[in-house]
């Protein structure tokens, strides 16, 4: 038996992107425990893996909403600052108090969220084997890609893939606070420093949460890369939803996510466009804001607080979206198109995937107005070709394994290490 730990950023979806693969391995007779902040107690146990709480101090329950509220109104670079910092203190809180944590708890092998880069010094000062899991887009370098948070295509000349290497070493100078704080750590514990955040993926296996058809042609691929696709989230599907209201019109599903807030007024442009073309919408607001907020929405589109997602998107026509990677490879598994604006992060990367993809239209917030909106969305109802690629991506994503197949490379690769004995 292994018992797993798991160590991720402070966010729902990539908690439950590796709480899926880790209640797979736990079916096959494995243990996962998720080491996090307290409001991040109940996530775990609803989804079936053990709790260990860090950062109770300085992390004291409340603080996820806090820090929230404050990404609701953060854009441009106080919002590239305010993550930063957020992921400072993220990196003290797990070097400090992880590895001790760990050892206590029993910790035999680690299942680490790409976007944590602490996770492999934590391993490295342990001793233990782990795997990386990339829920969003892959931070893996590559000369023709551009970074996940930029909104550009791959390059097509030479001069493009300057721009490319430009961009890269743009991202790592960004992350180089980061990468200073975690170095303190190794050179304490003995450990040879790390040259880019991008040394700290798993040397043994990395799993992206992508297929390569909803991905960029990639000119080099690290030999432990895998595609697993969409890793399945079963929490929401038990959550109440009034289906007696769908009324048989075309469908637009839309969220932003459990963190951000609607403060660019999104949902307000996506009712107006909705009700001009006569389409029924449905809002889930991810558990934030005050559903009094939207009572006065053109069109009376169907508001809720939270969406069992997996199940209205069987009904749905169209989503919108702010590109979140959970989001976009959830709608396409249900083989429905996708209209996102980017945000933050590497939703810019996801959108434009998706774009390039075929199977949706990618709207800068810069761009969006109703006007705007519902001409996509006539685009795409009226053009099949959406359709058609959306399903071929749901094809891809049903080919890909999901969190079955990432166990299966889990134990395969993982069967060899002595330390999990």
């Amino acid at each position: 038996m292994i018992h797993f730990g798991l160590i991720c950023p402070p966010g729902v979806s990539h908690i439950t992107g590796l709480t899926g693969i880790a209640r797979e391995l736990c079916r096959r007779g494995h243990r996962a425990t998720l080491f996090h902040i307290l409001d991040f107690e109940n996530v775990a146990r609803q989804e079936g893996v053990e709790f260990f709480p860090l950062g109770t101090h300085v992390f004291p329950k409340g603080a996820l909403k806090h820090f929230a509220q404050q990404l609701s109104h953060a854009h441009g670079l106080k919002l590239l600052l305010l993550g930063r910092e957020s992921e400072l203190r993220s990196i003290s809180m797990y070097l400090d108090e992880a590895p001790d944590a760990l050892s206590k708890s029993g910790v035999t092998a680690l299942l680490v969220d790409q976007f944590e880069a602490p996770g492999s010094t934590i391993a490295e000062r342990l001793g233990l084997p782990f795997v990386t899991i990339c829920n969003a887009v892959s931070l893996n370098p590559d000369p023709a890609l551009p970074p996940p948070i930029v909104s550009w295509d791959p390059a097509s000349s030479r001069a493009e893939q300057l721009r490319m290497r430009i961009a890269w070493g743009l991202f790592e100078l960004v992350l180089t606070p980061m990468r200073h704080r975690i170095n303190r750590y190794r050179k304490a514990w003995g450990l040879k420093s790390l040259k880019g955040l991008h040394d700290t993926a798993s040397p043994i296996l990395q799993l992206a949460q992508q297929t390569e058809e909803f991905d960029f042609p990639r000119q080099s691929r690290p030999s432990q890369f895998r595609y697993i696709g969409l890793i399945r989230r079963e929490g929401s599907s038990r959550l109440p939803f009034p289906f007696d209201r769908l009324d048989g019109r075309p469908l637009v599903y839309g969220s932003l996510g459990t963190l951000r807030s609607d403060t660019d007024g999104m949902f307000h442009v996506l009712a107006q466009a909705c009700s001009d073309l006569d389409l029924q919408l449905v809002i889930t607001l991810g558990g934030k804001d005050d559903l009094s907020k939207y009572s006065e929405l053109p069109g009376a589109p169907v508001v809720v607080k939270n969406a069992p997602q997996l199940k209205v998107l069987e009904r749905a026509a169209i989503t919108f979206c702010h590109g979140g990677n959970n989001t976009v490879l959830e709608s396409l598994a249900a083989g429905v198109p996708v209209i996102a604006v980017p945000l933050n992060g590497d939703q810019y990367g996801v959108a434009a995937r998706l774009q390039y993809s075929g199977a949706g239209e990618r709207i800068m917030l810069k761009e969006l107005n109703a006007l705007h909106l519902r001409d996509v969305l006539r685009k795409i109802l009226s053009q099949p070709s959406y359709t058609e690629r959306a399903r071929a991506m749901q094809a891809s994503l049903q080919r890909a394994g999901g969190e079955r197949r990432a166990a299966d490379l889990i134990e395969e690769k993982l069967s060899s290490c002595t330390t999990l004995v």
